[in-house]
């Protein structure tokens, strides 16, 4: 197909997540790649070390993305469900597999531009194999009418001696409704990272995130990062679990969270548990609103109330995520 037969609208928003969009296009970069618009897949490109595979279904796609064993990818995997139109129902069921001694990035993008009245599912599911360097990177688009309503799950099984990042960011345009269920099972001596952020910007949005990993494995650890903003009636729940389930495990989960505006509202849920006396699991939560410092400094430069306040959140959604494990 030409590029010009691709939807550029679906992939618009990637420059708002400062990602190339000509990393997508076919023809452009390097890199495997699979597009998708509503239900048919408009472009896909393969490169050696993967199959990659996709299904037209009435509402979607069923995707196969496999990396074959002992394979080192220096260029991520991109992968796009998008959806041109305003409503309807889209059912995405990705099924990937990183077999042993594999390392790669993939990088998706969800995007629904001009969403009122949409309906996005993901049912995914995942399976890192052993000695695997593998992350998973996912950004959303959502539009700017609130019109989306996305209900992804995933379930994620991570190999021993494994190190897996799980990151999912939703802090441009609107939201809409959105409720995602993830659960990550950790074997012994894997490593699992996942980082959240999320930003619910009107009354008509709401968040629902619930992040859960089970360290199943001997020594397996990990950490939950959870950041959100809830503004001018916009609604969040975070809810962050880590169990320890085999001996000499370490978990910590994190939850942030800024409420702005009247109506708007913010609540985080940790849960841990352990069940051996040789692990340790951790959790924090903070909840609140900016010192009132800071956006006099801001304000002071020029800035109104409510661009001081956008400038801030920014900050706080888009810090650095430090690597507890290197």
């Amino acid at each position: 197909m030409s590029n010009s037969e691709y939807p550029e609208k679906i992939l618009e928003s990637l420059e708002d997540y400062n990602i190339d969009i000509r990393d997508f296009m076919p023809g452009h970069g390097r890199g495997a790649k699979l597009l998708l618009d509503f239900n048919r897949i408009r472009a896909m490109e393969q490169v050696d070390g993967i199959i990659l595979k996709g299904r037209e279904i009435e509402n979607g796609i069923v995707a196969d993305v496999i990396i074959k064993e002992g394979t080192k990818l220096e260029d991520p995997v991109h992968l796009c469900f998008g959806v041109q139109k305003e409503s309807g129902i889209q059912e995405i069921f990705p099924r990937i597999i990183a077999e042993d001694n594999t390392k790669v990035i993939i990088q998706a993008h969800c995007s629904f531009p001009n969403a009122d009245g949409l309906i996005h599912k993901m049912f995914g599911h995942f399976y890192i194999g052993n000695n695997c360097d593998f992350t998973y990177s996912e950004t959303h688009y959502h539009g700017e009418k609130s019109g989306a309503l996305v209900a992804p799950v995933a379930y994620m099984y991570v190999g021993e001696n494994s190190v897996f990042e799980n990151n999912f960011t939703l802090t441009r345009g609107t939201t809409g409704k959105v409720k995602i269920n993830i659960d990550i099972y950790a074997m012994e001596n894997s490593i699992i990272r996942s980082n959240i952020k999320a930003f619910g910007k009107t009354k008509n949005d709401s968040i629902r995130i619930r992040d859960a990993i089970f360290l199943e494995g001997i020594k397996a650890r990990s950490v939950i990062k959870m950041k959100a903003a809830a503004k001018d009636g916009g609604e969040v729940l975070m809810q962050g679990i880590t169990e320890a389930n085999a001996p000499y495990c370490n978990g910590h989960v994190e939850c942030s969270e800024i409420v702005l505006g009247k109506g708007s509202k913010c609540r985080a849920r940790p849960f841990i548990r352990a069940i051996d006396p040789t692990s340790s699991v951790s959790h924090e939560a903070s909840l609140g609103r900016f010192p009132e410092k800071w956006l006099n400094e801001l304000m002071a430069r020029g800035l109104t109330e409510a661009e001081a306040t956008d400038v801030l959140v920014e900050a706080m959604l888009e810090e650095e995520t430090q690597n507890p494990f290197k």
